[in-house]
């Protein structure tokens, strides 16, 4: 019947794969019943789904759906009976002894989403700030799996000081050479963007060198400083990324 008014245009519908496994699936819908303010069908309940009605469903103030994943953003309606059923899940959570499966539903329950708003003068800008906007979330969901290292280059400048203690290990002279062409590259960031601010490169390198990890030139402000501190940034797996992902296709080259 759902498919049948979906197609009629009828009916606006979504089908989405039931979240958990096994037992567990039960409880997650449970939870997604009482965030969105429905009652939880299931013949264990003695509930059909032919005496369904429409006041047994629930309500949303957004639902995305993408391929791997839903997320419900919930109505402030629901406000008080998700802050219950948080608090009996935190007791229940207390007498367990495998609290991994719990504690995810918790965080999921008790979880929080930004919206951000976009706009420009010009279809061309608006688009462009989305993408510098999306670069900038997915950067900092980066960070947050595997931290951050100074920006700017420096963490690589800091990563080359290792290349000597590598290569004092290879026999093989090819090897040494391949060694020494990855130290050069390691130091052309910082040198392109010293470059593009009107510094000379081999400078920059120089200090930040003689300096500690943390430490590097910024850009902005044209000084040698902490760039923890100042929040310039690379998440690691950028950095990573970047530099196995290079050496990977210079390999087939």
């Amino acid at each position: 019947m759902l498919v049948m008014n979906k197609r009629k245009g009828i009916l606006k519908a979504a089908v989405v794969r039931c979240p958990g496994i096994l037992l567990g699936k039960k409880a997650l819908l449970q939870d997604i019943a009482i965030l969105t303010g429905a009652d939880f069908i299931c013949q264990d309940f003695g509930l059909d789904l032919s005496d369904v009605s429409s006041d047994q469903l629930g309500v949303a103030r957004k639902v995305i759906i993408s391929k791997k994943s839903t997320t419900i953003v919930a109505d402030p309606s629901t406000k008080l009976e998700v802050q219950a059923r948080v608090s009996q899940m935190k007791k229940d959570l207390a007498e367990m002894d495998s609290k991994a499966l719990l504690s995810e539903r918790i965080a999921k329950l008790t979880g929080g989403m930004a919206v951000i708003k976009v706009g420009g003068n010009t279809e061309v800008e608006i688009e462009d700030r989305k993408l510098r906007a999306e670069d900038a979330k997915n950067a900092t969901f980066s960070a947050m799996k595997e931290g951050s290292v100074p920006g700017g280059g420096a963490a690589f400048i800091h990563l080359s000081k290792e290349i000597p203690v590598i290569t004092s290990s290879f026999e093989d002279p090819d090897e040494r050479i391949g060694a020494e062409i990855v130290k050069k590259a390691l130091l052309a960031p910082a040198k392109t963007i010293a470059a593009n601010a009107g510094v000379d490169g081999d400078f920059v390198v120089e200090n930040i060198e003689a300096s500690d990890w943390r430490h590097g030139y910024n850009a902005m402000t044209g000084r040698f400083e902490d760039l923890i501190n100042v929040d310039v940034v690379d998440p690691c797996r950028v950095t990573r990324s970047a530099l196995k992902n290079t050496a990977q296709s210079l390999s087939q080259v």
